[in-house]
């Protein structure tokens, strides 16, 4: 019988240990996708403000930074979220830069807008919730 409960609070344990490295992992996960998707958001902030004042050649600057900040970002990213989401984030930023490089403000702001829509839903879409485990 003792051996039998013994065995019981093992298994308890166990699970318990389990269950709360699922859960910690799960909120690392999220705090690092909304650190980076802010991080992100406050770049394109920037890009959209000196599109709209036509600062052109700062806004081509400010591009080049968040793709290089995003490079670095999408490679922890892809183990994290849906390829897809990142395929459209990457290919939106390829065509804002060349919008930017024309010097279209229509198609520039328009195109901050898809990506400012794909990187605020993202840690939304993967945060740690009954609905998005079920």
């Amino acid at each position: 019988m003792k051996k039998r409960i013994k065995s019981n609070i093992k298994t308890s344990l166990i699970i318990l240990l389990l269950f709360s490295s699922i859960t910690s992992i799960g909120l690392l996960v999220n705090n690092f996708l909304n650190n980076t998707s802010y991080s992100l958001l406050n770049s394109i902030c920037v890009i959209q403000l000196n599109i709209e004042h036509d600062n052109w050649d700062v806004s081509y600057n400010e591009i080049m930074k968040l793709k290089s900040e995003w490079e670095k970002d999408k490679k922890i990213w892809s183990a994290l979220i849906h390829h897809d989401e990142i395929d459209k984030i990457s290919e939106n930023m390829e065509l804002l830069i060349e919008y930017i490089k024309a010097k279209d403000k229509t198609n520039s702001l328009s195109h901050i807008a898809v990506l400012k829509n794909y990187i605020e839903h993202i840690p939304e879409l993967d945060k740690l919730s009954l609905q998005n485990i079920f």
